[in-house]
């Protein structure tokens, strides 16, 4: 039988003219399909054995005078909408499954047909043959969930994904079935370093003219296209950070997370759960749908381990475990969890030193140490401090509202003489504080090194002003008299937690300090 789609516009919508248009119709033997009224349309679908449109056109016209036009069109409006819906849920990156009261399946995306492996012909399976009852029961009436981590295997294949459970109910609060949307853990992973991550940076982007930091840009772009672990070695401030960030960036792992940790800033407490999770209730606090790890959160890319020399001798060879097999098993928990993580470490310790004391695991400075990449301090390539002082200045300057400053020779000569224990970091932070002080240009005395800064008052602002001692910039003095206490203690102790030992304040508040004053 032939089907056509018609649609009638008439001049208003009385009542009974729907019913009108329909008895006429069937006085045809033109059997119904459907129809959509949205005034001043009545869209059918109809379906007999012959149809012609242009004698059906005339005849029915001149049967209802209302009926000012009739046309033939391609699709009824359910028809398109329905399409458009179509369209846009299977262009979503995230599988979406619809399931009735009983968990059948009623419908599913295109991306929840590649996730599962299921076709059209498999529609009418429930739900419980994909995640398992304890993840979703049709039977139980229960709220909502976000956020669920459903591990599951489909014909060999195996998956980890976040799942968001939304029930479907009518006007009445009645369960008519569930919206059930996931994502897979790795877009979860590149989501999460997306947003919280700080933008990767480039070799273009680490500033230097010496033949050294060139030599070291040289080996780092070299291992940065290989899959080996790297150690990358220098004191505090020389920018090891910035090479593992252009090395990942560099890598065959680009698209994946970069994964960032500072092995001396977390509580030894929280580094074995914050290392490799944690499973639900597994200690006081824990949440109550568990936590994944820095290791599961860099699977597909590069987790950079810094100041690695901090880390507890115990926790030590569970990273080792770690990187030998490759499975990661979190706190409180049972089974094994794949990683695909390369290690970029990096330490301003002697761990070869720290090896011999036995402070160090041999066989995980070993596995670490595949290739060294050694950052000079900046006293040893002092050609480096011209140029990176021009770029300091520049780029703070601006922020600060400051454009067109200089610096003058003399100035430059003492940045030139200074020993720089807290290299590049240092340098910055001194640049930053002379910018604070000058007008257009950087003089000598605006350059405060160690402890001139306490002697900082508002005639290093304007020396236009008399001679008096006061009027004088207290919070300024305080904080730079702090940064000397800081910075000093940074350089004779070792670790964070000895720092707030000898200066009678927490662990957090050094840590806190340390960041504040770029010294970590």
């Amino acid at each position: 039988m032939n089907s056509k789609k018609i649609r009638f516009l008439v001049e208003e919508n009385r009542v009974g003219m729907a019913n009108e248009i329909l008895s006429a119709l069937a006085s045809k033997n033109i059997n119904i399909i459907t129809m959509e009224i949205h005034p001043p349309y009545i869209s059918i679908k109809i379906e007999c054995e012959d149809i012609n449109f242009n004698q059906l056109q005339n005849w029915i016209k001149g049967e209802i005078k209302e009926i000012l036009d009739v046309t033939e069109i391609d699709m009824m409006d359910s028809e398109k909408l329905a399409m458009k819906l179509q369209t846009i849920i299977n262009s979503m990156t995230d599988g979406v499954i619809a399931v009735d009261k009983l968990g059948n399946i009623e419908y599913f995306n295109s991306k929840s047909a590649s996730l599962f492996n299921i076709t059209h012909l498999e529609r009418d399976i429930n739900i419980n043959s994909i995640i398992p009852k304890e993840i979703y029961d049709p039977n139980i009436d229960i709220d909502d969930k976000n956020s669920i981590e459903v591990c599951t295997k489909i014909r060999n294949k195996k998956l980890n994904l976040i799942l968001n459970i939304k029930h479907i109910k009518n006007h009445l609060g009645i369960k008519l079935g569930a919206l059930l949307i996931f994502k897979e853990m790795g877009e979860v992973r590149k989501l999460i370093q997306t947003i919280s991550g700080p933008s990767m940076v480039d070799f273009d982007d680490i500033i230097g003219e010496s033949d050294s930091i060139k030599n070291t840009i040289s080996l780092a772009k070299l291992v940065s296209k290989t899959e080996s672990n790297v150690l990358i070695l220098g004191e505090s401030g020389t920018g090891k950070e910035l090479f593992a960030r252009a090395i990942h960036k560099n890598s065959t792992r680009s698209n994946g997370p970069f994964v960032a940790v500072n092995c001396s800033a977390v509580p030894e407490t929280l580094l074995e759960s914050e290392f490799f999770g944690y499973e639900k209730n597994a200690f006081t606090g824990a949440s109550k749908t568990g936590k994944q790890g820095l290791f599961e959160l860099a699977t597909g890319g590069s987790i950079f381990l810094d100041e690695i020399g901090d880390l507890p001798i115990h926790l030590q060879g569970k990273i080792l475990r770690a990187i030998q097999e490759k499975h990661i098993r979190r706190v409180s928990g049972e089974k094994e969890i794949p990683i695909d993580v390369r290690i970029i470490s990096a330490t301003h310790r002697d761990l070869q030193d720290m090896v011999q004391q036995g402070t160090f695991r041999e066989d995980l400075y070993y596995r670490l140490n595949v290739v060294p990449v050694q950052i000079l301090p900046l006293r040893k390539r002092k050609e480096d401090i011209p140029v990176l002082t021009e770029y300091f200045i520049q780029v703070l300057s601006e922020s600060m509202g400051k454009k067109n400053i200089q610096i003058t020779d003399e100035a430059l000569d003492k940045l030139l003489n200074h020993h720089w224990q807290g290299n590049v970091r240092e340098l910055q932070n001194i640049i930053e504080r002379a910018i604070i002080f000058a007008k257009d240009k950087i003089e000598i005395n605006h350059i405060m090194i160690n402890n001139e800064g306490s002697n900082i008052t508002e005639k290093n602002v304007d020396e236009s002003k008399a001679d008096s001692n006061f009027p004088v910039n207290l919070p300024r003095i305080i904080e730079n008299i702090e940064y000397k206490y800081i910075r000093n203690a940074s350089k004779e102790f070792n670790s964070s937690r000895e720092i707030a030992k000898a200066l009678g304040i927490s662990h957090t508040t050094v840590i806190n300090k340390l960041k504040n004053y770029n010294l970590l």
